[in-house]
């Protein structure tokens, strides 16, 4: 084949691509809300605006970055034990000073689901490396606050979702998250 002809067997390769491009609509370009499944009981709609991460531990199930550019919020989600008031008191535990009306606990009913909403500010003691239970280096993050829910499936099974990062991060995004988490009874 000349030169001549490739030149016209490429011009006219360019144009018929054109014509075979797939229109694309406003419809076909929205994104969905993503759904967590829940121990096959029950699913939680993800704000569009979380953005799903690689987990940083093999414990965790799901993570979401909350947040823009570099302060960001980190959402955990996974299925757990040990109780529901020994994980409160460990996750309040976590954090010291911070504002005593940050400092709170509310139990609600998301239809067959009971749900406990944790609140926590100040500064944030966190272990890098040998996870929850065991050794590793704690950093102090002053002025962070968490957002956690413990929820409790009818048969007892625990499911953790906390949202851990700076104070103004974390409560910019609370409504969000407990939305998230109510949407566990739809």
């Amino acid at each position: 084949m000349s030169r001549h002809h490739r030149v016209l067997a490429t011009a006219v390769l360019a144009a018929l691509s054109t014509c075979f491009v797939p229109s694309v609509s406003a419809a076909d370009t929205e994104t969905k809300a993503e759904k967590v499944n829940v121990f096959d009981k029950g699913q939680m709609t993800v704000p569009e605006s979380f953005e799903r991460t690689e987990p940083q531990s093999r414990i965790i199930e799901h993570e979401f970055k909350v947040g823009e550019g570099d302060s960001t919020a980190r959402l955990t989600m996974m299925g757990a034990g040990g109780g529901v008031e020994a994980n409160i008191k460990r996750w309040q535990g976590q954090f010291s000073g911070g504002d005593a009306a940050d400092q709170k606990t509310e139990k609600i009913e998301a239809g067959k689901w009971t749900i406990h909403l944790v609140d926590a500010s100040g500064s944030y003691a966190e272990r890098m490396g040998g996870g929850p239970f065991f050794g590793g280096k704690t950093v102090q993050r002053e002025d962070y606050a968490m957002a956690g829910a413990i929820l409790a499936e009818p048969e007892g099974r625990l499911y953790f979702a906390k949202m851990i990062g700076p104070a103004d991060v974390v409560k910019k995004n609370r409504d969000a998250f407990v939305k998230m988490v109510k949407s566990i009874a739809e």
